[in-house]
């Protein structure tokens, strides 16, 4: 087994074991009643977990067991669920700890786990300007590992984004209704009326990964910076630099505007700053919704 092998295999345990830990602790139950449906079959009983409904509570089981008890229902349990994820080469920055890339996958990994655990099935959109892999939704921890894998491994064809064909891909091939997460760092081209015809027929949920340095360039006297998608450096003033954060402030207030007048759920993500408040919260707004 190379090297490259080796620790791109102890990378997807590190992050199974963090993730897995996570979700039995904090997100299985808050994704139940976030993203299920109320049902039309009943199916079975289960224990009640934290951030299941309590309406959901099987009163006459919870007596005999001593414990609350859940109802769970065959709709419930039949959702599929995408990740469209942004595979261009600005993925790869990080300032800190972590690329884009690796706290993308962490980040996905959460999602996949939560969902498998529901009995959901979960399906991959890797997407630079072109399709870059598909993986057709499935249950099972062994696909999740796989999802995991393919997202700190896969080297894409082309550098560069274009998310408005990855929604319309999506869009294409995935016709029942789905829940759809997208992980992108959003620096790309419009996508705005995809993204509304995407939000119309599925379940949208948009995760802005972004690093600090992106939004806070250092205060030095001059700065080279490369655009990984064109190659292209670029020498900036002081000046410069400032004009810069604020053009990348003011399009992530531009796309929280959009993702709310889409009807779209909008997370916003910092790969310095620890992921899981953020997506509690989004479980959180969307069982208060409920």
């Amino acid at each position: 087994m190379s090297d490259l092998t080796t620790e791109l295999m102890e990378k997807v345990r590190q992050i199974e074991i963090r993730t897995r830990r996570i979700v039995q602790n904090r997100t299985a139950g808050a994704w139940q009643a976030s993203f299920k449906g109320s049902g039309i079959e009943f199916a079975e009983v289960r224990e009640f977990q934290e951030g299941d409904e309590i309406r959901a509570i099987d009163w006459n089981v919870s007596a005999r067991m001593g414990s609350p008890f859940i109802k769970l229902f065959s709709e419930e349990r039949e959702q599929n669920v995408f990740l469209l994820v942004d595979k261009s080469a600005s993925g790869n920055f990080g300032s800190g700890q972590a690329s884009k890339t690796e706290f993308t996958a962490e980040v996905a990994a959460v999602l996949a786990f939560s969902a498998t655990m529901n009995k959901d099935r979960v399906g991959l959109l890797l997407y630079s300007d072109q399709e870059e892999l598909q993986l057709d939704p499935e249950r099972g921890h062994r696909h999740v590992l796989r999802i995991i894998r393919e997202l700190l491994a896969f080297q894409p064809e082309s550098p560069r984004t274009d998310l408005a064909g990855g929604i319309t891909h999506l869009l294409k091939t995935t016709l029942r209704k789905s829940i759809v997460f997208i992980l992108s760092d959003f620096i790309t081209p419009d996508f705005e009326k995809p993204l509304q015809t995407l939000a119309r027929k599925h379940e949208v949920i948009v995760l802005h990964i972004s690093d600090p340095l992106e939004r806070s360039l250092p205060n030095l006297p001059g700065l080279s910076i490369e655009d990984l998608e064109t190659g292209t450096v670029s020498r900036l003033t002081r000046a410069q630099a400032k004009t810069l954060s604020e053009r990348a402030s003011g399009k992530t207030n531009a796309l929280r505007t959009l993702c709310r007048k889409s009807g779209v759920d909008y997370v916003e993500l910092d790969t310095a700053t620890d992921y899981l408040p953020a997506l509690i919260a989004l479980f959180d707004r969307r069982m208060s919704r409920r």
